[in-house]
C-alpha cells in the first residue's frame, strides 16, 4: 500500500525543518568536526571529581558509589553513579549519540521545541522560526561554554515534557500520557532537578489555567481524568529514575543544600541552603532589560573596558595605562557573569505580538509564569518575595542562583511568538487587528530601544558612584605603593577616582546605547516583516523566511560575544598534564594520604583529583560538615585539622611559579589509635573543640542519632595503645590491620557518614560512631585483628527494581501508543 500525499508531504516538511537545524548547528561549532574541542570549565571539573570513579569501573567493573578524590571523599550519587535500571536514559536516551556535542545541543533544543509546536498543533513550517529562537538563545552558548551539559539536556527535553503535558490536557489524554511519561523521565534522568522543578511550576501554572477553565465551563469530570492521568505519567517518570532521586533525596540532608546544624544553633537556616548564599546570583531589576537589549550591563564580567573608550583617555592622561585594562565593563547586581539572558529583540517583538493576538487560553498561563520567574530571578533585589517563595514554594529552598529561573522566560517568549506566527500562517486575524497588534508590539518593545539609545545615557548612574569608591581606594594604593602622601594629603586619589568612575559611566552607556540601537533595529526588521505579509506585500513563506532570517541576524552575533570558533583548541590542550609536583608526590606509595593543592584555589577546584586524594575539591552540594570544617579551619589552611585529614603534601608555587610539593610530615596516618574519647554536648562544642584539643591523642565526638550498628556511647578512657595500618585501599573499600594489647579506640582519617559504610572487624559487622565531627571512630578488641570498610548503596536491590519496572512500563506505554497512532492513521487514509 503507497503511503498517503498528505504523510509524504510532512515528510518533506520535516526533513527540511531538521535540515535547517542541524545546518545551524554544524556552521555555529565547524571547528568540532575539524577535530577540535571546546575547553569547558565545569567538564574538566568533573572529570577531575569522578576520576578515581571512573579509573575503578575501567580497572574491576565495579561501580564504586564513593569518591575518595576530593573533601576528603564523598558520596558519588550527585557525582557519577550507574544506574542500570534506567532504561529510558539508556534506551531512547541515547538518540541524541548521533551527533556529538556540543553542536548536539543545538540540534536537540531546535529539534525538541520544534517538535513541542507540532504538538500544540502549529504548522511545522512557521514553527522552525521560534525552534530556531529557543536553540539560539543566547544562554544556552553561555553553559554549553562553561560546560554544564547536565543543565543543557535538561533544557533540550522541556520542551516535550510541556508538549506532552499540552497533548494530556488538551487533546488525546492517552496519548498525551505515554509522551508525558517518556519526556518527563529523560527530563528527570537527566539530572539538573533545579531545571525540572522550574518546568514543573511551569506545568502547574498551565494546569490551574485549565483547572479554572474547566471549572466555567463545567468539564469538570473530563479534566479530572485528565489530570489523573497526568499525574500517573508524572509518578511513572519519577519512579522510572527512583533509584537517583531515592539517594539524592537521602543524601541532600548531609549537604550544604539541607543546612548546617551550626546555622541551626544559630536559628539561620530555613532547613534548605541559606538565604544569602542561595540569592547571591540574583537579577538585577533593571537588568532585566538586557532580555532585550544585550549589552544592557555592559556584558559579562571578563568584559574590560576599549582601549579607545573614554575610561583608556583618562587613565592615560594620569599615567596609568594598565588601569583600564583591569576595570570591568559588568555593572549589575551579581557577583559575576558570564554574560545576559539575552532572548532577542525580534523574538520579544513576537512574543508581544502573540499575546496581543492569542486568544486567553493560550497565553494568560504564560504570561503569569514569565512573570513569576523574573520576579522569582530577582532574589536578594526583591527580597519579601524571595523570602516568601523559600517558605512557600516546596522544595525551592533547596537550590540556588535564583536568576537561573530566567530558563522558562527563555522558553515562553518562542512559544508566545509561534501563536503569533500560527495565527499569520492561518490568516486567521482580522487585518484592522492584525496591524493595531503590529502597531503596538512595535511600539512597546522599539519604543524601550528607542528611549535607552537616546535618553539611556541620563536614565542610569552606571554603577558610577559603586565605580567611584572603589577607584578611590585603589588610587589611594598606587600613591602609597610610589611614597606619595602628599598626594593623598591634597585629596588628589579623590579626583583622580571620579575622573575615572565618570570615564567608567560613559564607556558603559555607549555600550548599552550601540546594543539598544541595534535591538531597534532586530524590531523594526520583524514588525517589518510582519507588516508587509499583513498589506499583502509579500506571501506566508517569505514572510516566515524573513523572520527566520532576522532571528539569525539577531541572536547569531550576540551568541559570537561569548562562544565562538576562537573558543576552540586543539584536543592536547584541553587535558590536565601531571606536572613535575605531582610526579614526585606520585612517587610515594603510601596508602591514604591527602594533598592539598595551594596554586589553585583549593575548595574550587577539582583538578587536583585527576591525580591526588584531594583535601579540597570544586562541588555545589558538597557534604555540609565538611563546608563547616573549610569555613572554620581549612580555609586558614589550620595545622592540626589538616593533620587530622592526614594531608601529607602540599603543593606550592616555587619562585619561579611552578608548582612545588612539600612533604608536611606532621600528618597522623590513614588511621590512628588515641587514648581518650572526650563527649561534647553538641555539634558546635566538636567543631570548636578540634581548634583546642590534642587530636592526635584525643578523640571528641557529640551525641549522633541512634542507629542499629551505631556507637552512641564509648567509655571516655584511657584507650590501650598499639598501631594500626592500612593495607589495602579502593574508594569503597578500606582494609586496616590492628595490633593493640588492650581495648583501643581507633580513629580513621576517612569521612563519616553512615548510609553506606559499614565495618566490619574480623569480618564481623562491628559499630563505629562519627569523632572529630567528620571523621570515623571505632572501639577495637585486644589483639591482632583485620579491619574493613565497605561502602554500598543501602536498599539499592529494591531501588533499583522499581525503577526497572516503571521504565520497562514507560517504554511499552510509548510503543504501544507509537502503534495505536499509526494504525489509526492508516486505517483513516486507506485507499
Amino acid at each position: 500500500m503507497n503511503l498517503p500525499k498528505e504523510l509524504g508531504g510532512r515528510a518533506l516538511t520535516a526533513a527540511a525543518a531538521l535540515l535547517v537545524f542541524l545546518v545551524v548547528s554544524v556552521l555555529y561549532f565547524a571547528p568540532q568536526f575539524r577535530g577540535e574541542t571546546l575547553p569547558q570549565h565545569d567538564v574538566i571539573q568533573y572529570e577531575g571529581m569522578a576520576r578515581d570513579i571512573t579509573e575503578m569501573r575501567l580497572a574491576t567493573g565495579e561501580d564504586p558509589q564513593w569518591t575518595g578524590g576530593m573533601f576528603g571523599g564523598m558520596p558519588a550519587y550527585l557525582i557519577n553513579v550507574a544506574y542500570p535500571a534506567q532504561l529510558v536514559r539508556r534506551t531512547v536516551g541515547q538518540a541524541t549519540k548521533i551527533l556529538d556535542t556540543p553542536a548536539s545541543f543545538l540540534f536537540f533544543a531546535m529539534t525538541a521545541f520544534w517538535a513541542m509546536l507540532l504538538m500544540m498543533g502549529i504548522d511545522p513550517r512557521p514553527a522552525i522560526v521560534p525552534a530556531l529562537a529557543y536553540g539560539l538563545s543566547t544562554y544556552f552558548l553561555l553553559i554549553i561554554g562553561a560546560g554544564h551539559l547536565t543543565k543543557m539536556w535538561a533544557l533540550v527535553y522541556a520542551p516535550l515534557m510541556m508538549g506532552g503535558a499540552w497533548i494530556t490536557l488538551r487533546r488525546n489524554m492517552w496519548y498525551g500520557g505515554a509522551l508525558t511519561a517518556l519526556a518527563a523521565s529523560l527530563e528527570i534522568g537527566s539530572n539538573h532537578p533545579q531545571i525540572a522543578y522550574y518546568f514543573l511550576l511551569a506545568m502547574g501554572t498551565l494546569w490551574i489555567s485549565d483547572a479554572v477553565i474547566a471549572f466555567r465551563e463545567k468539564h469538570l469530570r473530563n479534566f479530572a481524568q485528565r489530570t489523573a492521568v497526568l499525574l500517573g505519567a508524572g509518578l511513572l517518570a519519577v519512579a522510572s529514575n527512583f533509584a537517583p532521586l531515592w539517594y539524592t533525596a537521602t543524601h541532600t540532608e548531609d549537604t550544604i543544600r539541607g543546612g548546617s546544624e551550626l546555622a541551626e544553633a544559630t536559628e539561620k537556616t530555613t532547613g534548605g541552603l541559606d538565604l544569602d548564599y542561595a540569592t547571591a546570583w540574583s537579577y538585577g531589576k533593571a537588568e532585566t532589560f538586557n532580555l532585550l537589549i544585550p549589552d544592557f550591563m555592559g556584558r559579562d564580567s571578563g568584559t574590560v573596558f576599549p582601549a579607545d573608550g573614554e575610561v583608556a583617555a583618562a587613565t592615560d592622561d594620569l599615567g596609568l595605562h594598565g588601569i583600564a585594562r583591569q576595570l570591568p565593563m559588568y555593572w549589575g547586581t551579581q557577583p559575576y557573569t558570564g554574560g545576559p539572558v539575552y532572548l532577542g529583540a525580534a523574538v520579544i517583538f513576537l512574543a508581544l505580538l502573540g499575546f496581543l493576538l492569542t486568544r486567553g487560553r493560550n497565553k494568560w498561563w504564560i504570561a503569569a509564569v514569565s512573570l513569576l520567574m523574573i520576579l522569582l530571578s530577582w532574589g536578594r533585589n526583591f527580597m519579601d518575595f524571595t523570602e516568601l517563595a523559600f517558605r512557600v514554594l516546596p522544595g525551592y529552598n533547596k537550590f540556588r542562583t535564583v536568576s537561573m529561573t530566567l530558563v522558562v522566560v527563555q522558553w515562553a517568549a518562542p512559544l508566545l511568538g509561534a501563536f503569533a506566527l500560527a495565527r499569520l500562517w492561518n490568516d486567521d486575524v482580522d487585518r484592522q487587528r492584525l496591524l493595531r497588534s503590529i502597531a503596538w508590539a512595535a511600539g512597546i518593545t522599539g519604543g524601550l530601544c528607542l528611549l535607552f539609545a537616546v535618553a539611556g545615557g541620563v536614565l542610569f548612574d552606571f554603577g558610577e558612584r559603586d565605580a567611584a569608591v572603589m577607584m578611590t581606594e585603589s588610587y589611594r594604593r598606587i600613591l602609597e605603593a610610589n611614597d606619595l602622601q602628599n598626594y593623598i594629603d591634597r585629596g588628589i586619589h579623590f579626583e583622580w577616582a571620579d575622573r575615572t568612575a565618570a570615564a567608567m559611566a560613559a564607556d558603559r552607556a555607549a555600550f548599552m546605547q550601540a546594543d539598544a540601537w541595534r535591538s531597534l533595529l532586530m524590531v523594526l526588521l520583524a514588525a517589518g516583516s510582519v507588516l508587509l505579509f499583513a498589506l499583502r506585500k509579500i506571501g506566508r513563506k517569505t514572510a516566515a523566511l524573513l523572520l527566520a532570517a532576522t532571528v539569525l541576524l539577531d541572536l547569531v552575533p550576540v551568541d559570537l560575544r561569548f562562544l565562538s570558533h576562537d573558543n576552540f583548541v586543539s584536543p592536547r590542550r584541553q587535558q590536565v598534564t601531571m606536572t613535575a609536583a605531582d610526579r614526585a608526590i606520585r612517587a610515594d606509595e603510601t596508602l591514604g594520604y591527602r594533598v592539598i593543592n595551594l596554586t589553585v584555589s583549593p575548595f574550587n577546584d577539582a583538578t587536583t583529583s585527576y591525580f591526588h586524594r584531594s583535601v579540597g575539591g570544586y562541588h555545589g552540594a558538597k557534604l555540609v560538615r565538611y563546608q563547616d570544617l573549610i569555613d572554620r579551619y581549612l580555609s586558614e589552611l589550620d595545622d592540626d585539622v589538616l593533620d587530622m585529614l592526614n594531608t601529607r603534601y602540599a603543593i606550592v608555587a616555587g619562585a619561579d611559579g611552578t608548582p612545588v610539593p612539600v612533604r608536611r610530615g606532621t600528618e597522623y596516618g590513614a588511621a590512628w589509635l588515641v587514648d581518650t574519647l572526650r563527649c561534647l554536648p553538641d555539634a558546635r562544642a566538636e567543631i570548636e573543640a578540634l581548634g583546642t584539643v590534642d587530636l592526635r591523642t584525643t578523640a571528641v565526638a557529640s551525641p549522633l542519632k541512634s542507629g542499629s550498628m551505631s556507637l552512641n556511647s564509648a567509655p571516655a578512657g584511657p584507650y590501650a595503645t598499639g598501631e594500626i595500618e592500612l593495607v589495602e585501599y579502593k574508594p569503597n573499600y578500606l582494609k586496616y590491620i590492628a595490633k593493640t594489647d588492650g581495648e583501643a579506640f581507633a580513629v580513621f582519617s576517612e569521612i563519616y557518614y553512615d548510609k553506606g559504610w559499614k565495618a566490619y572487624i574480623d569480618g564481623e559487622e562491628a559499630p563505629y560512631r562519627r569523632v572529630d565531627y567528620l571523621l570515623r571512630g571505632m572501639v577495637l578488641p585486644a589483639g591482632e585483628h583485620t579491619v574493613e570498610w565497605r561502602f554500598r548503596a543501602p536498599g539499592w536491590n529494591w531501588t533499583e527494581g522499581i525503577t526497572l519496572a516503571a521504565s520497562l512500563l514507560i517504554l511499552l506505554g510509548a510503543l504501544a501508543a507509537l502503534a495505536h497512532l499509526l494504525r489509526k492513521y492508516l486505517s483513516e487514509n486507506e485507499g
